[in-house]
């Protein structure tokens, strides 16, 4: 019996790297079940410059890789594979002009409800598209992913009389070849490569100003006024950036060149993936501040990691959180700062071994919620 197909188009998401990562750790758990692939064929449609995301699953799943000239060109290829190649479902279907032709196939996905639940941090225009789009989707009658029963909680808030079936599906971080791949040389050469030569904290995040980096810049501030963790640089990767709100930006800018905060951050701007989880696995803990999330992939990155991290007091941490997790207030930088000087002074074992066993272990519980998805 020949298997049906998901789609999973990877080409809506070129603008979103953290989408693509999101399809790749969905693929992982699907492929640890195997009443769903006993029955279906995964497929990845993908352009050149993505394509080493989903290389991994060589040999396990389809990828397609199309270049990205002419969208009408595109168009056509992705409405010959859905309608002749025997896909049934497509997952985490855009609903654009395309994408409505399909719509009966698709599965949808809303990453977080942010734009309602912080809309200062949005412009008019781009909450208003998000709204518009999030209403179309909750109220046709094809089921709707979410990451977390949090997301899940806002949904049946903001659209109390939406159609859609709702699952919650959690995802791991599947990054075990990233890991494989990294040697101490590896490590070394990142480290040289940024100038890490102190103990540091790590805080991996964009700057967003829904990451809250301003709690964590104020407690930075704190513990350098009364003379702490002087042999501890912080650290920050992402771009800092945040065209919504760039005054935001300016206020961190401002706390950052403070006389004593200045010498002890290092702003690496954007870093490469594997480089990340080189910073990353040599931090002496991490600090996830955020005031929103739909599940972080970054806390589930330390998780494989077996990492210890500081994680704002927010209900989607709560449900995420191992026992490696500490929290905070996040609008109490004083809290903050107190636990990080604490947490600085602990011993604490990590074996990423352990952390890989833990993500197969979750990976396949996950799946069974996907099986109700597409069984």
């Amino acid at each position: 019996m020949k298997k049906k197909k998901i789609l999973f188009n990877g080409l809506g998401n070129r603008g979103w790297i953290g989408g693509l990562y999101y399809l790749k750790n969905i693929i992982f758990s699907i492929l640890q079940n195997p009443a769903l692939t006993e029955k279906f064929e995964i497929v990845v449609l993908i352009d050149p410059a993505h394509a080493d995301i989903f290389e991994c699953f060589r040999g396990k799943i389809d990828i397609r890789v199309r270049e990205g000239t002419g969208k009408l060109k595109l168009a056509f290829y992705e409405m010959r594979l859905i309608w002749f190649g025997g896909v049934k479902y497509c997952y985490a279907l855009e609903l654009n002009k395309i994408g409505k032709l399909f719509a009966k196939r698709g599965i949808f996905w809303i990453p977080d409800f942010q734009h309602r639940t912080l809309p200062e941090f949005f412009r008019p225009e781009e909450l208003a598209a998000k709204q518009q789009t999030d209403l179309a989707m909750v109220m046709r009658t094809n089921p709707m992913v979410l990451s977390s029963n949090d997301a899940k909680h806002d949904l049946e808030t903001f659209y109390p009389g939406h159609k859609c079936p709702v699952e919650v599906v959690h995802f791991v971080s599947y990054i075990e070849p990233e890991i494989r791949a990294i040697t101490p040389e590896t490590e070394q050469a990142a480290a040289e490569k940024f100038g890490l030569k102190k103990n540091y904290i790590y805080l991996p995040n964009q700057f967003w100003q829904h990451k809250n980096h301003i709690v964590a810049v104020k407690a930075i501030e704190i513990i350098r006024s009364r003379g702490l963790l002087s042999d501890y640089d912080f650290v920050f990767t992402g771009n800092l950036e945040d065209y919504r709100n760039p005054a935001y930006i300016d206020k961190l800018k401002d706390i950052m060149d403070a006389p004593g905060v200045r010498d002890a951050v290092k702003l690496l701007g954007f870093v490469e993936r594997t480089e990340q989880l080189c910073i990353m696995k040599r931090a002496r803990f991490l600090v996830q501040p955020s005031l929103c999330e739909g599940w972080g992939t970054v806390l589930e990155d330390a998780k494989v990691l077996d990492k210890t991290v500081l994680l704002s007091d927010i209900p989607v941490h709560r449900e995420q959180k191992n026992e490696k997790c500490l929290l905070f207030d996040p609008h109490n930088p004083e809290e903050l700062a107190e636990l990080m000087v604490q947490t600085a002074s602990l011993d604490f074992s990590e074996s990423a071994e352990h952390g890989i066993m833990r993500m197969y272990e979750e990976a396949k519980e996950y799946a069974k919620a996907l099986e109700r998805v597409f069984l």
